[in-house]
């Protein structure tokens, strides 16, 4: 059996794909190249060293917009069909099907007999696109899709609603390096002036980690906090968007104190973040994940993760390392946060457990070998 040659499409490289993508690379198991549809999204300020890249990519040419206020990319790659025609792949891989290269790489997959792989994390809580011609477009290439890679079960039952044989279907996570995130924050609250950094902040501290977009569902915190108005309640949001100023006004006008608008942080800088707090909240009214929840858990924070996001369901043990909410229900959130509040202790005495169970359950070695594993079935094709 000769060893497959795979073409991994994916819209740009971030960091924890390119944990992923090493991981792959260094079993082995098969050849392999990614192929870029952009540098770089507008919305994202990840910066890339190409040192620690061992594996082989290549940044395709075309055109790409994004359309901030709908928070949407358009990729155009017209070099696609002749790439995939001269690297002669065994298998492709799509992270997605909203770019019209990842249409043409499942049309050369149809034409040329190869076997094609959606990497899917959508699920019915974070589509809008479920009936009409988007609904039937999706059914069809889904339907005709050679295996599929979700990652969580929201995204499985995602591909059983569109048609997909759960037989093909091979769940996986998505995560980052959980080990980075245990070491750096443990650096930090090992450190002998952690302490008395900690003291200058509330009592308790609630983190917030994205960007500052509506769908986000920050404005529901804030207003759950002006229920509260508790002074003893802190509030980290860490990152940058167009919402900023809306939220900062919003505080100047209810006089909401010990909310903390600390700007974008690179993954060093928010491990600080993350050793600081007691409890992270992802408020999202729209998520295909949540990435921060993995860091979060791997920190050994508490996480209070809104129902509209895929990872809550299956990174969180209800009550024990997170819990979930509804984010349209400021009362529900008021009472939650009111909640981990008078529960800081307990909570704090889990941390170690915590963090040791999200490393070992939601590794990239786990996600990696779901990817291998998922070749290997369609390796007897071949």
């Amino acid at each position: 059996m000769k060893t497959p040659k795979i073409a991994i499409l994916t819209p740009y490289l971030t960091p924890y794909r390119i944990n992923l993508f090493n991981y792959i690379y260094n079993q082995k198991n098969c050849i392999f190249k990614v192929f870029c549809l952009t540098e770089m999204g507008e919305n994202r300020n990840w910066k890339i060293d190409n040192e620690i890249i061992y594996f082989d990519f290549e940044l395709m040419h075309g055109l790409y917009k994004y359309f901030g206020n709908k928070e949407l990319s358009i990729y155009f790659n017209h070099e696609i069909i002749k790439i995939l025609y001269d690297y002669k792949p065994d298998v492709i891989i799509a992270s997605g099907y909203d770019a019209i290269a990842y249409w043409l790489a499942f049309f050369y997959c149809r034409i040329f007999n190869k076997n094609f792989i959606l990497w899917n994390g959508s699920t019915l809580l974070s589509t809008t696109q479920t009936k009409g011609l988007i609904g039937r477009i999706k059914r069809i290439l889904i339907k005709n899709t050679d295996n599929f890679i979700a990652y969580g079960t929201k995204a499985k039952e995602y591909l059983e609603y569109f048609g997909a044989d759960k037989d093909k279907i091979l769940i996986s996570i998505n995560t980052v390096d959980m080990d980075f995130y245990k070491k750096k924050v443990e650096e930090y609250r090992e450190n002998s002036t952690f302490l008395e950094n900690r003291d200058a902040y509330p009592k308790f501290l609630l983190l917030y980690v994205g960007q500052l977009i509506e769908r986000k569902g920050i404005i529901k915190v804030l207003e759950a906090l002006n229920k509260l108005h508790d002074p003893q309640i802190g509030f980290f949001i860490v990152g940058d968007g167009p919402l900023k100023y809306k939220l900062m006004k919003y505080c100047n006008d209810t006089n909401l104190q010990n909310i903390f608008f600390e700007g974008y942080k690179n993954e060093d800088e928010l491990c600080r973040y993350y050793a600081l707090s007691d409890v992270l909240i992802i408020p999202s009214l729209r998520e295909v994940w949540g990435l921060v929840v993995n860091e979060a858990l791997a920190s050994g924070s508490f996480v209070l993760v809104s129902k509209y996001a895929g990872s809550g369901f299956d990174l969180i043990k209800e009550g024990w390392n997170g819990s979930i909410f509804d984010p349209y229900n400021v009362e529900e959130i008021a009472n939650i946060i009111q909640y981990v509040k008078n529960n800081a202790i307990s909570i704090k005495s889990r941390r170690e457990k915590i963090s040791m169970y999200a490393c070992e359950q939601f590794s990239i070695i786990k996600a990696g070998d779901s990817f291998l594993r998922s070749i290997k079935q369609i390796e007897e094709t071949i």
